[in-house]
């Protein structure tokens, strides 16, 4: 490949393609890398390259892999050419959630299950899909889905450092008969913590009933928790709920 043609690549940050062949520790670069080829000349994408998201585990998975990447650099004594794989996936994504902010729907993979949710894959891109942005209610989607299976999704959110937030066009439903004619104080519920506030905590304890409780002092919260319930007053007339938490459950309960 011509130097003018490298130089002019870099500049424009065209995309090229390649089959993963090698994976090897690299003295250019002193990390792991990841090793293509293009018109003749070997390509390196070092692992912090490799993707968004910090790849701690061994590289080897990348095998045989065909992978976008753009070239950053080159090393004209050696003949190589050090190229990027996240630059590509971080530019994918900037499009993306330009859709996802435009109201375009997707349909998405699941990829991990996670106890807080799973990641799901949109067009290369791996986004998260939490519980509470899952079902209505407290399910958890694993309890329900597998890897492999695929969701109609949308925006839910973009955090700061771009991170992804999808929800479920249609939100899965329980067919439990659970309503706010059911609660009344000193009761003791299931529920699934929703979101953790400076000033509190919501918790779904039915579906489309989320009550309101203060951080317990004694025990650390984070969203989707499955928790145990306390209920400390119903208000019927506002339909709001509030309680306390007494303990965090594990999503698995066996007898």
């Amino acid at each position: 490949m011509e130097m003018t043609k490298i130089k002019e690549a870099i500049e424009k940050g065209t995309v090229f393609n390649g089959m993963v062949r090698l994976v090897q520790r690299s003295e250019l670069l002193n990390t792991d890398i990841l090793m293509t080829e293009l018109n003749g000349m070997q390509v390196i994408i070092a692992r912090e390259e490799v993707d968004m998201r910090d790849v701690k585990t061994s590289l080897v998975n990348y095998i045989g892999r065909k992978i976008s990447f753009v070239i950053v650099s080159v090393d004209e004594d050696k003949g190589v050419l050090i190229a990027s794989r996240k630059v590509v996936q971080e530019k994918q994504r900037d499009a993306l959630i330009s859709e996802l902010e435009s109201g375009t729907e997707f349909e998405a993979k699941i990829t991990k299950i996670l106890p807080f949710g799973a990641y799901v894959e949109i067009k290369g891109i791996a986004v998260l899909l939490r519980n509470s942005d899952f079902a209505e209610g407290y399910t958890a989607l694993r309890e329900v889905s597998k890897v492999g299976d695929v969701l109609q999704v949308k925006l839910a959110k973009v955090t700061k450092n771009n991170r992804i937030l999808v929800q479920a066009v249609e939100k899965y439903k329980t067919d439990s008969p659970m309503n706010l004619e059911n609660f009344e104080p000193n009761q003791v519920v299931l529920g699934r913590i929703r979101s953790v506030k400076p000033w509190g905590c919501f918790v779904c304890i039915a579906e489309n009933i989320d009550a309101l409780c203060p951080i317990p002092g004694t025990i650390e919260v984070e969203e989707d928790m499955r928790v145990s319930f306390r209920i400390t007053q119903v208000r019927k007339e506002e339909e709001k709920v509030r309680g306390k938490i007494i303990n965090i459950l594990p999503d698995d309960i066996e007898e």
